[in-house]
């Protein structure tokens, strides 16, 4: 089990481009649902399943983010958001039924392997869909969304006096799950920071569940959470038979669903990625985009790999061709090993040996060895390349670099050293800018000491980034233990 009070500030693995979401409306089980939906249809798919009272709304800043990567998909269920809210008569509000007809709209999409995205009510949800159909998931995420009695909070107690007697205490309701207080309160409680929170949110969900019919709706459903509590031992049962690869990312400050919960999920899944971060229960409020960063450095671990390994088998001397056995032992003489990325590249030994070329050129120019280290985490960065950045930090460690210039390649962010700074921000616009680098950013190297033959070593660096980037997308390799080894979180 991997526990963080806070997520590592490794690489976002966020590209500078997004795509639009769209939104959509179909019919499944005589309910109008909506749901939003971005990114490529050929690419592996998320399902983002929300939170009470929220809606697929909660997941606008996370989609584009995502998207550049993954087909996402997020609905709203039925009696939320832009949904149908039939009233009770005519569909009955129980999460088995939630989790019926949200199944009804994947397969109606023809979604049939997917990561499914957990929040609150999503949770019961996506448990169901899980347990019925197990083959479809290839990986997890849980944020905030609880499956042990022990990530309940405190007013879990007065809602199971509602459960054991609900005409006795029908004010539990209004006053947990229907009022303005409670609907504010449940963004903003236990943060730090109140300001980063847009008011909108919880005013709008209050104005969803002051329409006709919701006291109804809502009450069948907080009623019948209990099924949930209920169903946890059976929910822990299965994840311990199925082992889904798992990320929790949990907002601690939560006071519903506590940070116990998400500690709990290390006794069934022993190898989940548990975080705990600064922020409560709707952690997207203030913690985006370390949950994005967190979301994209797990998947590419996990979809990533596999999509790797369908397209380029497995990686290691057996796969490489005899024609490239010169170039693998030149790279074993560096690392006291063959990384994985290099018997990817080894697939094409000229490419490969265009790579060792490049670098042994870096090598003999006027840059210094950790400044061309610096350039080429950089460019790995703005490439979105997180074996690149583990590559470069650590041989820039293993050149002396200082430890505090290591923890910002590794993490990101600036550098202290003005001139290092200058390399990096370079590397950074001739990447993120397509080489068009403007005269602004020609200017700020010249500012720290450099000339035009830094420019071109740069150059050099962020090319053969490019190419072995390029190939590390394609390939998915597994991050190597000795690049991992001296990590700083």
């Amino acid at each position: 089990m991997k526990t963080e009070q806070t997520p590592s500030n490794g690489s976002m693995g966020i590209l500078s481009t997004s795509t639009t979401t769209a939104y959509h409306r179909v019919v499944i089980d005589g309910v109008g649902l909506f749901y939003r939906e971005a990114g490529p249809k050929d690419a592996p798919k998320i399902v983002l399943l929300h939170g009470y009272p929220s809606s697929s709304r909660q997941f606008d800043a996370l989609i584009p983010l995502l998207a550049t990567r993954y087909h996402v998909i997020a609905p709203d269920y039925p009696g939320f958001g832009h949904s149908d809210a039939l009233p009770p008569s005519h569909y009955s509000y129980t999460f088995d039924n939630l989790a019926k007809t949200t199944n009804g709209l994947l397969q109606h999409l023809k979604i049939d392997k997917y990561t499914l995205y957990l929040n609150d009510y999503g949770g019961p949800v996506g448990f169901r869909i899980m347990v019925a159909h197990p083959e479809r998931l290839q990986a997890l995420i849980l944020q905030n969304a609880n499956a042990y009695k022990e990530g309940l909070g405190v007013k879990w107690a007065d809602i199971a006096q509602y459960w054991a007697d609900p005409e006795g205490h029908a004010d539990i309701v209004d006053r947990f799950f229907l009022s303005l207080a409670s609907a504010e309160q449940r963004h903003i409680a236990g943060t730090a920071h109140p300001e980063r929170y847009n008011r909108d949110s919880w005013a709008d969900e209050y104005a969803l569940l002051c329409r006709p019919g919701q006291r109804d709706i809502q009450a069948a459903l907080v009623y019948d959470y209990r099924t949930n509590v209920e169903s946890y031992p059976a929910w822990q049962v299965w994840l311990r038979k199925h082992k889904p690869r798992t990320l929790v990312a949990w907002g601690r400050n939560d006071p519903s669903f506590i940070a116990a919960g998400a500690e709990a999920f290390a006794r069934d899944l022993p190898d989940a990625e548990i975080h705990l971060l600064d922020a409560g229960h709707f952690a997207l409020d203030e913690k985006n985009d370390e949950i994005a960063q967190l979301i994209l450095e797990f998947l590419a671990r996990t979809l990533d790999v596999d999509q790797g390994r369908a397209l380029f088998g497995d990686l290691n001397a057996r796969s490489a061709p005899a024609a490239a056995k010169e170039f693998l032992d030149g790279l074993q003489g560096v690392f006291g090993f063959v990384p994985n990325l290099g018997y990817a590249l080894a697939s094409e030994p000229p490419v490969l040996g265009a790579y060792i070329t490049m670098l042994q050129a870096l090598g003999a120019t006027s840059l210094d060895p950790v400044a061309q280290q610096v350039a080429m985490v950089a460019a790995s960065r703005a490439n979105a390349a997180d074996y690149g950045i583990a590559v470069h930090s650590t041989l820039a460690a293993k050149l002396g670099a200082p430890a505090e210039v290591v923890a910002a390649l590794r993490n990101g962010g600036q550098l202290a050293d003005p001139k290092l700074e200058a390399v990096r921000r370079f590397a950074a616009a001739i990447a993120s800018k397509h080489t068009q680098v403007s005269d602004s950013d020609v200017n700020a190297l010249k500012a720290a000491g450099y000339d035009h033959r830094a420019a071109v070593a740069i150059a050099l660096a962020a090319a053969a980034k490019t190419l072995v980037n390029t190939v590390a997308h394609l390939s998915r390799p597994e991050i190597d233990p000795g690049f991992l080894e001296q990590k700083i979180v």
